[in-house]
């Protein structure tokens, strides 16, 4: 295996312990320090790739992270972030799986303006998302990082929102 590769693919590593170490910070301001360094590292990944499209999502998520932990204006933040979103595909698009990581964003984006259940199920899509093109990338850090970050989510809401109810299982079953 290229010695490059690996040098890539440990960069991967650092960019995802950055992320998971970010969820256990005490307030907002610092997760989103943490989640900016991980952008950074994971820009720097998949810059040296040669994922352009993954590369502009970094860039332009460092920036979005910097505006919330600027302000507190994250539903005006996503709204202008849109139009910049497609851009950045228009721009990008060589094949099908360059759109995966802007449908992802936009997702992501969408279900931070809403409940905690809907930020759940758009997290566990969007990761789904950026597995597949990450795998077609050849980031396999970034996969893993992203099959982790979905297996979570999935157990927050099967068992945190308690989806398949007793009765309603046993109802289905004997109707």
């Amino acid at each position: 295996m290229n010695i490059n590769f690996i040098i890539i693919q440990l960069i991967g590593i650092l960019a995802w312990l950055f992320l998971f170490t970010s969820y256990y910070r005490e307030n907002t301001n610092k997760i989103l320090i943490f989640q900016i360094i991980s952008a950074i590292l994971f820009g720097i990944h998949y810059y040296l790739l040669g994922a352009h499209t993954a590369i502009y999502i970094c860039i332009f998520a460092i920036i979005i992270d910097y505006s919330y932990y600027k302000t507190d204006l994250d539903r005006y933040i996503f709204y202008i972030s849109i139009p910049i979103y497609i851009i950045i595909g228009i721009f990008n698009y060589k094949i099908m799986i360059d759109i995966l990581p802007i449908i992802s964003s936009l997702i992501d984006g969408y279900t931070l303006t809403k409940h905690k259940k809907i930020v759940i199920i758009g997290a566990i899509v969007s990761y789904t998302l950026w597995i597949i093109y990450d795998l077609n990338v050849k980031s396999y850090t970034g996969a893993i990082t992203d099959m982790i970050l979905a297996i979570s989510n999935l157990s927050i809401l099967l068992f945190k929102y308690n989806i398949f109810k007793k009765d309603e299982i046993v109802h289905k079953l004997n109707p």
